[in-house]
C-alpha cells in the first residue's frame, strides 16, 4: 500500500487546521512569557546532589542519582546534563494555557479565581511542574504525595467548596490543571547505566549501550478516568456527551474567546459549555452531544468515528490524530533542536498506549501520524538533522505494519524500515522504522556516533518514574526510564531540576530555533 495514498484518503487528517484565537487578553499573556528572567550560574554538581537528598520521598535505588554518577562519569558532562534540562511546550499549547487563566477568571470557583487572578503562563508552567504527586495512577486516581500520605479518589474535588485536605488546590493540581499538565514535557541530556530495558532495575550494566543521550517525558491521551482529561474530548458517550454537561453545537469553535468573555453569563451550566468550547477551539472541532452525532451517523462506523466495544460510544479519530500531532511535532522539533549538527537517532515509544489506551485502533493512528507529521515537517524543511525514526514495542497492525518493508543491513535485527524520501534533507530523507530495540542499545554500523534522543511515557500528575516511587520498577516504561537514566533527579521540578523549571520552551513548526517563555 502507498502510504501518501493512505495518508491522503484518511478523513481525519487535517492538515490545516487553525491555531486558536487572539484577543488583546491572550496577547498580553504571551507577551509576558518573552520577559526573559536573569539566567542563574550554573550549580556545581555538589549542590544539586544536597538538593537532591532534601526530597522527602526515598530513592529506590542510588545508581542513577548524580553522587553515584560522579563516581565514573565526568563532572562536566554531569554539569551540562544538569544545565541543559528544561520543559518544553508546543506553541498551541501557549496559547491553551492563556485561554486557560482566561477562562479560571471567569468561570472557575471562588479558589480557582484567587488563585489564577494575576497568575502568569510562566507562573502556571511553574505550578503544573510543582504541585504534581509523587505517583499517581490507575481508574481510582490512587495517590501518593509529597508528604508520603497515600489515598484513592478526591481529585474531581480539588479546586472546589467541596475540596478537602490533602487534596487542596494550595498543595496539589486540579482534574482541570492535571489535564492541561499531560501537555508540558522535560527535556534534557542524560547519562544511561543499562540499555534501559522493562526489567533493568537500576542495575549497572554500561558494555554495548550509549552511555549518553537526549530523553525527552511526553505525556499521552488518558482514558482511565470516564469524564475527565481525553476522555472529554475524544469519547462521545451517551452520559457524558449531554447539553446539561456543556456539549452541543452551540459557537462556531473559532469564536472560542468571546465566548469565554462576552457570550455568556456566569452560571454553572453556561461555565460547562464555556469549558467545552475552549478544547473545542484547541481541536477545531465541535462538541456534538450523542445524539447529535448518532443523528449523523445514523449507527454506521466510519474512518473518523469508531465504535468502542462497550456502552455504545463513538472515539473520534480526528481530535486523537491533533493531539497525537502536538506530542510528535513537539518531540521531532525538540530532537531537530538538540541535534547540533549531527544526525539524530529518534526513538519513540507508545505515550498513552498501554493501561491508558481505551481501543485497539489507537496504535495504528498515533504511529500513522507520526509518519504523516514526518512528511510534512520534511515538506517544510524543519527536519536537516534527524535521520532515523524508530517506534519502539509499539505493535501495530498487519495492514499498517505492511507498510514498512522486511530489510536492515543487519541480519540479526528484526526491524521493518520505510524511507521517507526528501530530496531537500541533507540524506535525501528519514529512514523510519519498527523494531523493539532497547531505548539505550548501542547505535551500531551506519547508526554509530548519531545523536541519540530518546522518549518515555510520562504522566500529568506523577514526578518523573510514577510507579518508580512506589518500588515498582518493573511494571510500565516510566519507571524503566527512571532506573536507567538521570530522569529521577533531572526532571524533577522538587529537586536536582528545581532550577530548570522556569525555562520553559516552545518549539513548533513555523519556528527557527527554541523559544524562551520563562
Amino acid at each position: 500500500m502507498d502510504l501518501a495514498k493512505l495518508l491522503e484518503d484518511l478523513p481525519w487528517i487535517k492538515l490545516d487546521w487553525c491555531f486558536p484565537s487572539m484577543t488583546q487578553e491572550t496577547n498580553e499573556l504571551i507577551q509576558k512569557c518573552t520577559e526573559i528572567p536573569e539566567i542563574e550560574p550554573d550549580p556545581e554538581v555538589d549542590e544539586i546532589i544536597e538538593r537532591s537528598k532534601n526530597f522527602p520521598i526515598p530513592f529506590p535505588i542510588q545508581t542513577v542519582r548524580l553522587e553515584k554518577l560522579k563516581e565514573h562519569r565526568p563532572i562536566d558532562r554531569l554539569k551540562r546534563n544538569i544545565s541543559e534540562t528544561y520543559p518544553i511546550i508546543h506553541e498551541r499549547v501557549l496559547l491553551l494555557m492563556a485561554h486557560f487563566l482566561i477562562y479560571k477568571r471567569e468561570h472557575g470557583s471562588s479558589i480557582e479565581k484567587e488563585l489564577y487572578r494575576d497568575m502568569t503562563i510562566p507562573e502556571l508552567i511553574d505550578r503544573l511542574l510543582l504541585k504534581r504527586a509523587v505517583s499517581f495512577m490507575g481508574a481510582r486516581d490512587a495517590y501518593m504525595l509529597m508528604s508520603g500520605k497515600k489515598g484513592v479518589d478526591g481529585w474531581e474535588n480539588v479546586g472546589t467548596p467541596a475540596e478537602t485536605e490533602p487534596l487542596v488546590l494550595k498543595d496539589v493540581l486540579s482534574y482541570d490543571e492535571i489535564k492541561l499538565s499531560a501537555f508540558l514535557f522535560v527535556s534534557g541530556p542524560t547519562e544511561c547505566i543499562n540499555s534501559g530495558s522493562r526489567r533493568n532495575c537500576g542495575v549497572l550494566d554500561d558494555d554495548d549501550i550509549e552511555k549518553e543521550a537526549i530523553i525527552i517525558g511526553a505525556i499521552g491521551p488518558r482514558f482511565k478516568r470516564l469524564n475527565r482529561m481525553d476522555y472529554e474530548d475524544m469519547v462521545i458517550s451517551k452520559t457524558q456527551n449531554t447539553a446539561e454537561r456543556g456539549y452541543g453545537e452551540h459557537e462556531a469553535p473559532t469564536r472560542c474567546m468571546d465566548v469565554l468573555r462576552h457570550a455568556y453569563t456566569r452560571d454553572a451550566s453556561l461555565a460547562k459549555r464555556a469549558w467545552r468550547q475552549l478544547w473545542a477551539e484547541l481541536y477545531q472541532v465541535h462538541s456534538y452531544t450523542y445524539e447529535e452525532l448518532s443523528a449523523r451517523l445514523a449507527g454506521a462506523a466510519s474512518d473518523r468515528y469508531v465504535k468502542l466495544p462497550r456502552g455504545g460510544a463513538w472515539f473520534d479519530n480526528e481530535v486523537y490524530y491533533k493531539r497525537i500531532c502536538i506530542l510528535a511535532e513537539t518531540v521531532l522539533l525538540e530532537a531537530e533542536g538538540r541535534a547540533r549538527g549531527r544526525s539524530v537517532f529518534l526513538n519513540v515509544v507508545g505515550c498513552g498506549l498501554g493501561v491508558w489506551k481505551i481501543s485497539p485502533h489507537q496504535t495504528d493512528v498515533y504511529v500513522l501520524t507520526f509518519l504523516e507529521r514526518i512528511r510534512a515537517m520534511l515538506d517544510e524543511e524543519a527536519l536537516d538533522h534527524i535521520t532515523d525514526v524508530n517506534f519502539a514495542y509499539i505493535g501495530t497492525s498487519k495492514s499498517v505494519t505492511a507498510l514498512f518493508a522486511d530489510r536492515s543491513e543487519d541480519k540479526e535485527s528484526a526491524a521493518k524500515i520505510m524511507f521517507l524520501k526528501n530530496e531537500r534533507h541533507p540524506k535525501g530523507g528519514v529512514s523510519v522504522q519498527l523494531e523493539d530495540r532497547e531505548p539505550a542499545s548501542r547505535l551500531h554500523g551506519r547508526h554509530r556516533g548519531k545523536l541519540l534522543v530518546l522518549t518515555y511515557p510520562w504522566d500529568g500528575n506523577a514526578q518523573p518514574g510514577n510507579e518508580f516511587w512506589e518500588e515498582s520498577l518493573s511494571s510500565s516504561g516510566d519507571p524503566a526510564a527512571a532506573c536507567s537514566t538521570q530522569v529521577s533527579e533531572l526532571h524533577n521540578a522538587r529537586g536536582a531540576g528545581s532550577r530548570t523549571r522556569r525555562r520553559a520552551r516552545a518549539p513548533g513548526p513555523r519556528a527557527a530555533a527554541h523559544t524562551c517563555v520563562a
